[in-house]
């Protein structure tokens, strides 16, 4: 990878971190936004219908501020990634100094309007003291920026930069970011902008890029996010509704959401299909049931009237995402939730997992549960999982289990799993349980 992309690839990331994973900050400044021209309305001061930015009426002069700030900042921007492009060239990491100047030019981008960033672009665009690849990722930046209100006009500002995204993961990115904003807003609108734009740009508008614009759409109308699957002509119909699924972030986002999923597996005529895309999709959405906590989580279930089969497909999924402290709790709902052994698998695999990643909590938990078969299936993967470190503590739970079939099995994959470097000890216990 040439130096160049290196620090345009930078660049991304630490926006992404600015713009799209922490808005408290733009939050709060669009909030007291809204709270001045609320105020300033009482005194006759109106908007200017003409502004597209909603700001209030300005004079010639304070356009003209305007601008020359976005040409102050573009300047800046510029001379920002040629220093960041000789410190790449050195061979040395950025010092503290260097990544607070980082952060705070990219904050300044994020402040700017739509008509500011539009100048800026420009100015980018023109400069001849940029490499392409350089001129390519502040592009992208700048681009992904105005996208966050006003993706409408990051993809037309695209489409005029478009012969610069020669790099496919770039302008995926970039068209995937406003395609998604947009969607939530107006998918039609952006549905429209696909079918126009997919076969001239057929590298860029792909799978990920479409997925973007599903997810998006997945915010408000979950249906019409499905419907879109086949409307884009998606391959992989898989990675699409895992991307409506984790936009559900609500208990009513996941009602309607598993509302819509149910009207779109009714149109897959193909029943294996059908019964992937539900797994899948089901186990997915058991993320952000178990996420949410044990007593939110089951409240949900019980309310959702699932089906047996759909209640099997999101209990598969609860294991890997259950809070640490809850996952006792969730064993023990398993259990009550499918009585007659029907749980056993899922509950081993739950309590082999955690017993290989926290095992005294593990054991604390098996020490204090009520017997039963909950517990006797609990004791089984307790033992199984520690027997290859802890092969006397093991012994110690099986001999626990009420003598018979499991009691013997268990002690047997005891003894299978014995560290290789005690012979001695494997002896003794082998003769001692008369394993043969």
């Amino acid at each position: 990878m040439r130096i160049s992309i290196a620090i345009s690839l930078l660049i991304l990331a630490v926006g992404a971190a600015v713009g799209w994973q922490d808005h408290q900050r733009l939050a709060a400044v669009k909030a007291e936004h809204a709270k001045l021209v609320a105020e300033a309305g009482k005194f006759g001061i109106v908007l200017d219908p003409a502004n597209t930015e909603g700001g209030i009426l300005i004079t010639k002069r304070e356009r003209e501020n305007k601008e020359a700030d976005a040409k102050k900042i573009a300047v800046e921007f510029i001379a920002f990634a040629k220093e960041m492009e000789a410190i790449e060239k050195s061979g040395n990491p950025p010092d503290e100094a260097m990544q607070q100047k980082t952060m705070a030019i990219l904050e300044r981008m994020m402040s700017l309007d739509a008509a500011q960033l539009k100048i800026l672009i420009a100015e980018v665009r023109a400069s001849t003291d940029l490499k392409n690849e350089m001129r390519q990722g502040l592009l992208a930046f700048a681009i992904m920026s105005l996208a966050e209100d006003h993706p409408q006009a990051a993809l037309t500002v695209f489409t005029e930069t478009s012969d610069l995204f020669k790099d496919g993961m770039m302008g995926t990115h970039v068209i995937s970011s406003s395609l998604a904003k947009w969607a939530k807003d107006d998918p039609l609108a952006a549905l429209e902008w696909v079918r126009k734009n997919g076969e001239k740009f057929p590298d860029l508008v792909n799978d990920q890029a479409k997925r973007g614009m599903i997810s998006g759409a997945a915010a408000n109308d979950p249906k019409l996010a499905f419907q879109l699957i086949s409307e884009l002509g998606l391959k992989d119909h898989s990675d699409a509704i895992s991307s409506i699924i984790s936009v559900a972030k609500t208990p009513e986002d996941r009602t309607a959401t598993l509302g819509a999923l149910r009207d779109y597996l009714v149109t897959l005529k193909d029943e294996q299909s059908r019964g992937n895309a539900a797994s899948n999709a089901l186990r997915e959405l058991a993320r952000g049931v178990a996420g949410e906590g044990f007593e939110a989580g089951t409240k949900w279930i019980a309310a959702a009237n699932l089906t047996k089969e759909e209640l099997k497909n999101i209990t598969s999924g609860l294991s890997n995402h259950a809070k640490p402290a809850e996952t006792g709790q969730w064993i023990e709902w398993l259990g009550e939730t499918f009585p007659n052994g029907e749980s056993n698998h899922k509950i081993r695999s739950q309590v082999s997992n955690w017993t290989q990643s926290d095992y005294q909590a593990a054991g604390k938990w098996l020490a204090t549960t009520p017997d039963g078969p909950v517990k006797n299936v609990s004791i089984r993967a307790y033992a199984e999982t520690i027997s290859r470190y802890e092969p006397e503590t093991a012994a110690q739970w099986a001999m626990t289990l009420p003598p018979g079939n499991e009691r013997d099995d268990t002690l047997k994959e005891i003894y299978s799993k014995w560290p290789k470097d005690d012979a001695a000890a494997k002896e003794a216990f082998k003769q001692q349980h008369g394993i043969k």
